[in-house]
């Protein structure tokens, strides 16, 4: 399920993510980088006492940087989320991928529906492009505006929980089809 990325996104993206190039280029962590470890094989080293804390943290950047770059090289990719957890990318040909090795050295996937959805809305947020969200489809005649999060794509997962996440309800779209009569 590719999405039509339009020229203008591409662009917006193409800015953001040579931004984000520079700006690993200033910090490049990777000189005396450990292996490339997930986030979780990380956590399992510093609680085993297998590394200082500046050494295992400076090492995963490292991996996560690497990961960045060979993602952008080899998919056209733009990131999304650097997240806590999976890696979210959009491509250029309009596919949306989870790149699970930065958190437990899974595959990278590609996402459809619900999920790339709620890749979009995560994405709009964190690089500040709203434009993303064009890109998930506009409500079909007859439809509803969703009930829990009021069209906005993120609701609170709880009532008074202080923090909004993709609305499960409608699946990030903001609308939900209208029940039968």
């Amino acid at each position: 399920m590719p999405f039509d990325v339009p020229e203008a996104l591409l662009q917006l993206l193409s800015v953001h993510r040579e931004r984000r190039r520079s700006l690993r280029a200033q910090r490049n962590n990777s000189d005396g980088a450990e292996e490339h470890s997930n986030f979780i094989d990380s956590i399992r080293r510093l609680f085993s006492g297998g590394g200082p804390v500046d050494a295992v943290a400076k090492g995963y950047v490292g991996a996560m940087n690497s990961w960045e770059d060979e993602m952008e090289r080899e998919h056209d990719a733009f990131l999304l989320d650097p997240g806590m957890g999976p890696m979210l990318y959009l491509t250029a040909d309009g596919r949306i991928l989870e790149d699970m090795r930065g958190w437990d050295g899974d595959a990278v996937n590609e996402l459809t529906e619900e999920k790339a959805y709620a890749a979009l809305v995560i994405g709009a947020k964190k690089t500040g492009i709203a434009e993303l969200l064009d890109l998930i489809p506009a409500a079909p005649v007859g439809a509803e505006t969703c009930a829990r999060c009021k069209g906005k794509r993120t609701a609170e997962p709880v009532e008074g929980f202080g923090h909004e996440l993709p609305c499960d309800a409608c699946g990030c779209r903001g609308w939900t089809k209208r029940p039968p009569s």
